[in-house]
């Protein structure tokens, strides 16, 4: 009786080491996974109509709060929505810099992540001009100031760093978004320490474009389907099939694997909360 009494406790201690051992092998995995998400969120105008801010105000949020786990990086972020969307989501923290001379005071490609997951390493914003550090300046036939704002990101429980560069490329002319990429590809590949990077955002061009085939040569796109389902401006109408200007690369070399990629057209009713839907890849770090 003593022998099987033993011979039982010993097969639970060994059952039981297994299981711990087990959950000890998965966590870091599930923990090393991720979202980001690419949203242009529309800035608040008058001018909308139906659309306006304080009318999808909600509908904005609860694109936030599906996404809260992970990044979230917009385009076109005022400060008055940046605000609210902290306010309104809690587990969210921002980087942001306007385009405007004033830092905090116009328009931005606003960084939204998850406080409880990621730390800020550190982050800039330059200006697609000849100028790049001058705040508001704009060169190459730009319309407006634009910008990209790069972050890089710590996961707090891998301790593994990210660099996210989140870009919103002029919407007129092809010879600023020429430029805009070189300056962009040239910050990015020029870096000195090595770490697993995205580069997403409002590019304002189709895929057949020039200058998204040259980011291609180095970056690969998240987007893999019919280019006729992958429209992400929808100008407020919705549907399947409009232009495919917004974007999630990264680059497979550096650390980084894709598991998903997901354009969520999610409405409340007939309305939207943008008129671009928003883009969501799901990642692993290597």
């Amino acid at each position: 009786m003593l022998n099987q009494d033993f011979a039982a406790l010993n097969m639970r201690f060994t059952l039981t080491t297994c299981i711990i051992l087990l959950s000890l092998l998965e966590v870091p995995s599930m923990a090393q996974e991720f979202e980001v998400t690419s949203f242009n969120i529309r800035y608040g105008t008058p001018g909308d109509g139906e659309n306006k801010w304080k009318s999808r105000r909600d509908r904005v949020m609860t694109i936030f709060k599906k996404y809260r786990d992970g990044i979230i990086a917009t385009q076109e972020a005022l400060p008055l929505q940046i605000d609210q969307i902290l306010d309104e989501v809690s587990q969210l923290d921002v980087v942001f810099r306007s385009r405007t001379l004033e830092e905090k005071k116009g328009e931005s490609n606003a960084v939204f992540y998850n406080k409880k997951t990621w730390k800020v390493v550190n982050d800039e914003t330059f200006w697609f001009s000849d100028t790049p550090n001058e705040p508001a300046t704009k060169s190459w036939g730009n319309t407006l100031p634009r910008i990209a704002t790069i972050v890089v990101l710590e996961h707090k429980s891998s301790g593994k760093k990210l660099r996210l560069l989140n870009a919103h490329l002029d919407h007129r002319s092809d010879y600023s978004r020429e430029r805009s990429v070189e300056l962009i590809l040239r910050k990015l590949m020029t870096e000195v320490e090595p770490m697993p990077t995205i580069l997403l955002g409002d590019l304002n061009e189709t895929p057949e474009g020039e200058n998204i085939q040259r980011i291609k040569e180095y970056f690969t796109d998240t987007y893999s389907g019919d280019e006729l389902e992958g429209c992400t401006y929808h100008n407020w109408n919705g549907g399947s099939h409009c232009d495919r200007i917004d974007y999630i690369f990264y680059q497979k070399s550096e650390g980084l694997s894709l598991n998903s990629f997901e354009i969520d057209r999610w409405k409340n009713k007939y309305f939207y909360p943008s008129d671009h839907y928003p883009i969501v890849a799901n990642f692993s770090f290597n």
